[in-house]
C-alpha cells in the first residue's frame, strides 16, 4: 500500500512538473518553482506598499505632474532585454536587483506598458496613447526572461513581448530556453506575447571551409556537400524558409497571430558582422518585411531613440538596455527622448539628449565637446526628442578653431538633414538625404572666420532656409523639403583634429 502510495506520488510528481515545466530537467525545475514562490510572495507584498499612497505621490515629487500625465504621446519607445540574472556577468544581462529598481523606478514616474496591439494602432495612427507608454521585448525565449520578471509584472501591472527562437523551444531537457508548456503558460497570465526571433537562425554556422563564423541572416554559409558557398538565389531562399517556418510554428503551437519579427543581432542594418556577403543583410531585411508586419531592430545613434507614428517604414527602433543602467539611468534615457517642445535652451549644465552619430561627445561643465576619432576626419551629434519641431531659428555659440562648422537643421537621421556648412570665408546651404549632399546656395564673405564664441545660426521657415553670422541673415535657399531637429558637425582635412566646443544653444518657434 505504502509503495503503490510512493508511486503515485512520484507519478502526479512527474505529470505536474512536465505539465508546468515541460521537459525541463527536474531539478531544474525545482529551481524554478522556489524561484517562483520566492519572487511572487515577496513582490506581492512590495505590490501593496507600492500602491500605497505614498508610492502614487512619488510620481509627483519627482516632477510629473497631473497636467502632463494626461497629454498624448507623441512618440513611443521600444526596451530590450535578455536576460535577467540573479549573478552580474559580462553578457548583455542584468540582475534582478537592477531590473526591479529600473521598473519600480519607471512606474513610479508614471511609465506604463502597453501591448504590440497598441503599439501597431498607435503607429498607424488609429489609436491614441498617454505620454510615457513603452512596450518591453525580450529576445531568445529564455527561461531567465520570464521566471524573474513575471511576478514583478503582476505586481507592477506591467506587460511584455518575448521574441522566441522557435526550433530552440523543442530542445530537449533544456535548462535555457522555454519549452512549449512554459510558453503556454506564460501566454495564459495575459501579461506576455510572443513574436518571432527566426526558426534556427540565432546559432553559429560557417562562411567557408576553415570554419569562419557566419551570420545566417547575413552571411552566404558553406554549403559542406558541394565545397562552395551558397549563391545569392540559395542565400535568399533560406531565410525566406526560416522567416516563414518560425512563423507557421508558433501560430501551430500556441494559435496566436505571429506578425512581428526581432531581428537577431539587430543593428542599424538589421544584422551586424556579416563576412561575406554586404547585401544580405538588406535581402532578410525585404523577405522579413513580406512575411512580418513589423520588424525590431536595437536603436542606434543614427536616428532618434523613439518610434513616431506616421513613419513609412515597418522597421522599429529598440533601446539596448545595459547591464549596469540603474532605475535612474534608463529614466534618464527614456525623459531625454520624449519629444522636445520649443522654444529650447541648452547651457549644458545637465545632459539634455544629445547623441553622438560617430565621433566623441563629452558633456563638460556648461559646455559640450564634440571630437572626431583619431582616424577619422569628422564627427557628428544630434538633439534626441526634437524630430517633431517644424519652423524655427537655430542659434549657438561655439569655439571655432580650424576646419569647417555645420549647424543641422530638419534632421530626420544622421545622414539626412538641411545644414549650413561654415568654412573659413565661406557659408554654403547643403541638403543631405541618406548621406548624399548637394549644395543649394553659397555666398563667401571675409567676416566668416574661426575665431572663440562665434555665433552662428541656421533658421527653417516655409520653404526657405537661411545661415546667420553673429545673428544677421547673410545667405538662403528656397529649395527646403522637409521638417526635423538640430543637431551639429565639425569636419577637418586632418584626421583626428576637428572638433568643437559648444557653450550655449538656443532654438526659437518661428511663425510663416
Amino acid at each position: 500500500m505504502i509503495v503503490a502510495i510512493l508511486g503515485w506520488s512520484v507519478f502526479v510528481t512527474f505529470a505536474l512538473k512536465d505539465g508546468r515545466y515541460g521537459s525541463t530537467p527536474a531539478f531544474a525545475s525545482a529551481a524554478l518553482l522556489f524561484d517562483e514562490i520566492r519572487l511572487k510572495a515577496w513582490y506581492t507584498l512590495e505590490g501593496a506598499m507600492w500602491r500605497s499612497s505614498q508610492f502614487a505621490s512619488a510620481i509627483v515629487s519627482q516632477g510629473f505632474g497631473r497636467d502632463e500625465e494626461k497629454r498624448e504621446a507623441r512618440a513611443i519607445p521600444v526596451l530590450t532585454y535578455h536576460r535577467v540574472v540573479n549573478d552580474a556577468d559580462d553578457l548583455n544581462n542584468i540582475t534582478t536587483a537592477r531590473f526591479k529598481d529600473q521598473m519600480t523606478t519607471l512606474k513610479r514616474a508614471g511609465w506604463e506598458t502597453i501591448t504590440l496591439k497598441e503599439y501597431q494602432e498607435y503607429m498607424a495612427g488609429t489609436r491614441e496613447l498617454p505620454e510615457r507608454s513603452f512596450l518591453i521585448t525580450f529576445d531568445d525565449g529564455a527561461k531567465q526572461s520570464f521566471y524573474p520578471v513575471d511576478p514583478l509584472f503582476a505586481a507592477l501591472e506591467y506587460e511584455g513581448v518575448i521574441y522566441i527562437i522557435a526550433n530552440s523551444m523543442y530542445t530537449p531537457e533544456s535548462t535555457y530556453y522555454l519549452s512549449p508548456n512554459e510558453i503556454k503558460r506564460m501566454l495564459a497570465t495575459g501579461r506576455w506575447e510572443i513574436g518571432s526571433h527566426s526558426f534556427d537562425g540565432h546559432r553559429p554556422y560557417s562562411a567557408d571551409a576553415a570554419g569562419s563564423e557566419a551570420i545566417f541572416f547575413a552571411d552566404k554559409l558553406w554549403l559542406e556537400d558541394k565545397n562552395r558557398v551558397e549563391t545569392e538565389e540559395e542565400f535568399t531562399s533560406r531565410v525566406r524558409k526560416d522567416l516563414q517556418q518560425a512563423k507557421e510554428t508558433l501560430e501551430r503551437e500556441y494559435s496566436v497571430k505571429i506578425d512581428t519579427f526581432a531581428f537577431p543581432l539587430g543593428n542599424e542594418t538589421g544584422i551586424a558582422g556579416a563576412a561575406n556577403f554586404p547585401e544580405g543583410a538588406s535581402i532578410t531585411e525585404r523577405e522579413a518585411l513580406a512575411i512580418y508586419s513589423l520588424g525590431f531592430l536595437q536603436t542606434n545613434n543614427t536616428t532618434f531613440s523613439f518610434n513616431y507614428p506616421g513613419e513609412k517604414s515597418k522597421i522599429a527602433r529598440r533601446i539596448h538596455v545595459d547591464y549596469d543602467w540603474d532605475g535612474k539611468r534608463l529614466l534618464q534615457e527614456l525623459e531625454q527622448g520624449l519629444p522636445k517642445d520649443l522654444p529650447f535652451s541648452d547651457d549644458f549644465s545637465e545632459d539634455r539628449g544629445w547623441l553622438p552619430a560617430w565621433g566623441t561627445l563629452d558633456l563638460g561643465r556648461n559646455n559640450f565637446s564634440l571630437t572626431a576619432e583619431n582616424q577619422s576626419s569628422s564627427a557628428s551629434a544630434f538633439l534626441d526628442g526634437s524630430k517633431l519641431w517644424e519652423d524655427y531659428s537655430f542659434e549657438s555659440s561655439l569655439n571655432w578653431n580650424d576646419g569647417s562648422v555645420f549647424l543641422l537643421a530638419d534632421v530626420q537621421a544622421a545622414k539626412t538633414y538641411t545644414a549650413c556648412a561654415f568654412s573659413q570665408g565661406v557659408v554654403r546651404i547643403q541638403s543631405t538625404k541618406d548621406g548624399e549632399t548637394r549644395t543649394l546656395a553659397e555666398r563667401r564673405d571675409p567676416r566668416i572666420q574661426p575665431h572663440d564664441n562665434a555665433k552662428l545660426g541656421i533658421r527653417v521657415r516655409g520653404s526657405v532656409v537661411e545661415c546667420l553670422w553673429d545673428y544677421e541673415s547673410i545667405v538662403e535657399a528656397y529649395e527646403r523639403t522637409g521638417q526635423g531637429g538640430i543637431g551639429i558637425q565639425v569636419w577637418n582635412s586632418s584626421l583626428g583634429r576637428a572638433s568643437i566646443q559648444v557653450s550655449e544653444v538656443l532654438v526659437r518657434p518661428l511663425e510663416r
